[in-house]
């Protein structure tokens, strides 16, 4: 009896909050609000004023003021790029300010609606598409200049994914999970073997070309028009100085999923390559460190959502699903390091 009470109270307090946050940005008090598709880590708003449509983001994974100023700040300066594609814009306040805090300590940022819909990826056309997207993305970002700091260290230094994650304490839960999570015993220790060979890796990967990356983008962050052509990139929250293949690696690590065809695979990670070679030459060092790189990237979103179940954030049925989800990479790539690198041979080197 007292659960369906509780979620009425829950969605009329997340109401308030919405409308308090608004208030910041339009004095009229007029707008509609609505919930339509997002990502998984922070809760998204569709608000329509006139004849105008934003999208309000409350970031749920930090409350951390300087990690959003920087992530604006970037989209400030894309902002002033001409590409061949959008990019959020924050909107600024009454105050003069893209950023709000809410009475119970939330940050939040408004921005313009980009037109679009997140793509399938399944039309090799609309893969390729992404590819070139993906390389005049990273050829920008290289131009990029700002007086902020980045907020997120580099991917391969793993200890710094989630503050509640230690290495130690992630390899300790991989060789010895706790009992509900006895069933991932085979996956958590693929993932202990691949995070220890990993971290002898870095002091190599470490001298690879940095510049800043967007770090996460995938068919949740962008969108794409009716003739399945990108149209805009979203979701810049985690851009930071990296290494540059990282941003390929993360974009291919997607494609390599169980339920797949090995043929359809190797198509889609083909489709993705002509595209992105088109924008950007790579050493022969960085193309050697995909396959790694792409380990690590599911290695790096295991430990998030672990991070993000220790802190009662995510469900232990979502870290069970990244533990498979991971295994199941790192595996693959143990199998198909040769073949994938004599695919990547295709991408243009320096």
């Amino acid at each position: 009896m007292n659960r369906p009470h509780g979620v009425r109270i829950t969605i009329m307090m997340k109401n308030l909050y919405i409308d308090e946050i608004l208030a910041h940005f339009f004095p009229t008090g007029s707008w509609l609000t609505w919930v339509g598709q997002s990502g998984a880590n922070n809760t998204t708003r569709f608000v329509r004023v006139d004849d105008e449509q934003y999208v309000l983001r409350i970031y749920e994974t930090h409350q951390d003021v300087k990690k959003v100023k920087y992530e604006h700040a970037i989209l400030v300066a894309l902002a002033e790029m001409s590409l061949t594609f959008s990019t959020p814009q924050p909107v600024t306040s009454l105050d003069g300010e893209t950023i709000v805090r809410t009475s119970n300590g939330k940050i939040a940022g408004l921005f313009r609606y980009l037109d679009g819909v997140n793509p399938a990826l399944e039309e090799l056309a609309e893969i390729r598409s992404y590819g070139v997207t993906v390389g005049r993305l990273s050829t920008s970002l290289a131009l990029v200049q700002s007086n902020h700091h980045p907020a997120y260290r580099p991917y391969y230094e793993i200890e710094s994914t989630h503050p509640r994650c230690s290495l130690h304490d992630v390899l300790s839960f991989c060789k010895k999970p706790p009992k509900e999570f006895s069933e991932q015993t085979t996956d958590l220790l693929v993932i202990h073997e691949q995070l220890t060979s990993f971290m002898e890796q870095v002091p190599t990967l470490s001298q690879l070309p940095h510049q800043l990356v967007h770090g996460d983008i995938n068919a949740s962050n962008i969108l794409v028009n009716e003739d399945g052509i990108v149209s805009a990139v979203l979701d810049f929250e985690f851009v930071t100085n990296d290494l540059r293949v990282m941003e390929l690696a993360v974009c291919l690590s997607d494609f390599i999923q169980p339920s797949e065809e090995a043929t359809i695979i190797w198509a889609k990670i083909n489709a993705f390559l002509s595209g992105y070679g088109q924008s950007l030459k790579l050493t022969e060092a960085e193309i050697e460190a995909v396959p790694t790189l792409i380990q690590l990237r599911s290695l790096d979103v295991f430990i998030h959502f672990l991070g993000r179940y220790f802190d009662q954030v995510s469900s232990i049925d979502i870290v069970k699903e990244y533990i498979q989800k991971s295994a199941i990479r790192c595996n693959w790539i143990m199998d198909n390091k040769n073949k994938l690198l004599k695919t990547m041979g295709t991408v243009p080197t320096v």
